[in-house]
This record gives structure tokens, sequence and C-alpha cells, in this order.
């Protein structure tokens, strides 16, 4: 009976960790010369809150993205409302890896001892070389890393938690693959998680973390983080 009870317990904590989150949504392959049209979307993978339910979010707020090239060099992005989603599109000058980068600091309401902070990632792989791919190019405060571009169905995934730019261990990951499979997984003492994928297309990983904070008007910091990668 314990154990039931714990199954169904665990099962209605991972249901509600994985109702909501702030994701890009872009392909993941670009093309040299091409306009490419990143989104920022609220939800779930599958289903985006209209932008007037975002609780995050106030008509007419400027949210702006980091576009890192794969020479290292960066611009800013900016998105545009579009009912369930912010929009903001760019063009690839170079081959290599692409990232989007979202980082904000959400509003804090007087008094409130929690600050809240979004992150989001997406990686845009044009041409063949993976110049540019690498967790230096990312200033996020927390971040999952994919080691590749893109992998293969059947063949082992590696990813790393970053936290501050450090990998960061024993810290719970969440995996979600295309056909609504979900797992967690817990960083080892290099920040990394590894399992086998079993379906291709695009899978999400998601993760939050808080920090203590002093010197400050809150008490701590409670952070989320999302990315995609490709299973092909």
């Amino acid at each position: 009976m314990k154990k039931l009870l714990f199954s169904i317990l665990s099962f209605f904590i991972i249901l509600s960790a994985s109702a909501h989150a702030v994701f890009i949504e872009t392909s993941l392959q670009g093309t040299k010369g091409k306009s490419h049209t990143v989104k920022v979307v609220y939800g779930e993978p599958d289903e985006h809150e209209l932008i007037s339910k975002w609780w995050w979010y106030k008509e007419d707020m400027q949210v702006t993205l980091t576009l890192i090239k794969p020479d290292g060099s960066t611009s800013s992005l900016t998105t545009t409302a579009q009912g369930n989603h912010l929009l903001a599109t760019f063009i690839p000058d170079q081959d290599g890896a692409y990232h989007v980068s979202l980082k904000r600091d959400t509003e804090r309401k007087a008094g409130a001892k929690t600050q809240y902070q979004i992150n989001a990632i997406a990686t845009i792989q044009v041409g063949n070389t993976t110049l540019g791919h690498t967790s230096a190019h990312l200033a996020n405060e927390l971040f999952v890393f994919a080691d590749q571009t893109v992998f293969k169905n059947k063949k082992e995934v590696s990813l790393t938690l970053f936290q501050k730019g450090k990998p960061a261990p024993n810290a719970a990951v969440q995996i979600i693959a295309p056909s609504g499979w979900i797992k967690w997984l817990e960083t080892d003492a290099q920040g990394v998680i590894k399992f086998i994928p079993e379906w291709k297309g695009k899978y999400y990983a998601e993760v939050s973390r808080k920090e203590k904070i002093e010197g400050q008007a809150f008490e701590e910091y409670s952070r989320a983080s999302s990315m995609s990668f490709a299973v092909n």
C-alpha cells in the first residue's frame, strides 16, 4: 500500500512539475542567408498558453533575446507579441551553432522574499560544422547544455547542467520526449546526466533550483531553465 501511495504521489508530482515552463520554440536546423523564426512560449511543449495568461508578462513589456553567433559575437533580438507567443527572427550569416538565449528576472512584488528568474535557450545548427557549440558562449545563470547539436536514436545522450558557469552536481533534471514520456534524472558529480532515447524527434530538458541570497531585498533566487535538442 505504501509503495502504491508513493507511486501515485510521484505521478502527480511529475505532472505538476511539468505543467508550465517558458520555452524557446524554433527549428533546430537553419540555413545561411534565410530568415529563421524564434518563438518564446509558455505552457507545455505541445500546448501554449495565451500571452494574456502568462503570470510573468505584462502588456507591452519588452522582452529581448540574445543571439550568439558561431564566432561568439552577440546581438539582441527584439520580440513582438503574437497571441500565444513572442516572435523574433534573424538571418544566419555563418555556418555553425547559433544559440538563442532568454534570461530575465521577473517583476517581484514589494515585500516578496523570492526573486524568480526565467532562463531558456535554443541551439540552431547551420551547415555541417559545429563551430560555436560551446557552453562558454552562454551567460545564463542556469542552463542545460547538450554536448552535441544532434543525437542519434538509441545512442547515449549526454547533457550537462550549469549553474553560474559551473557544472551543478546532484540536481534533478526533467526530460520530456516527443512521445510525452517524462523522466527525472539526477546529475552526477560533474553535473552530467545520460540516457538512451527511445524515439526520434525534439526532446526538452527542464530544471529549477533555489539559492539563498544575502544582502538583497529578498531571501532567495528561484531559477528555472529549459532547452531542447534533436534526436534523429
